[in-house]
């Protein structure tokens, strides 16, 4: 959901934190009176949402799923230590320079085209495999079905 409009966007629409936010609809553990992982603290460590309790990065493609008391702050640098945002290291939005802000639109814009060719070649291979490939063979060997229109020929006068 989140990945697939990073994907079919020219531009990295998750550098901020309003705009990871806002990807949170009635976030599971929002409800939660004691949760330490809500929307909020998932979007100001860099997460948008994918969906019940799971959320993913989308500088690094981590997804993950929570449990009412993680930290996502924490778990992103333990899981993510390669990634971009976490690199980076600045939570509050006002600290980022330009330079930080292309990083993370670059770095976003790549993971998404990267787990693009990756879905793509996922879908291949299961084209590919031997049991759809003999499928397709077996369907190509069978006799073709005598044709049920009647042709007529026309005579020509000479």
């Amino acid at each position: 959901m989140a990945l697939k409009k990073i994907e079919e966007s020219k531009s990295a629409p998750f550098i901020f934190y309003k705009d990871r936010l806002g990807t949170f609809k009635n976030y599971i553990y929002d409800d939660y009176s004691n949760a330490t992982c809500t929307s909020k603290t998932l979007a100001r460590a860099g997460f948008v949402w994918t969906g019940d309790e799971s959320a993913m990065c989308p500088f690094c493609l981590k997804d993950l799923s929570f449990d009412p008391d993680d930290d996502p702050w924490e778990e992103h640098k333990k899981r993510g230590s390669e990634c971009e945002f976490v690199q980076l290291g600045k939570l509050d939005d006002l600290k980022l320079t330009l330079a930080d802000c292309i990083s993370l639109a670059q770095s976003a814009i790549i993971m998404a085209q990267y787990k693009k060719h990756e879905n793509s070649l996922k879908l291949l291979e299961q084209r590919t495999s031997s049991a759809a490939l003999s499928g397709t063979v077996t369907e190509a060997m069978k006799p073709a079905k005598p044709s049920t229109t009647k042709s007529r020929r026309i005579k020509r006068s000479s």
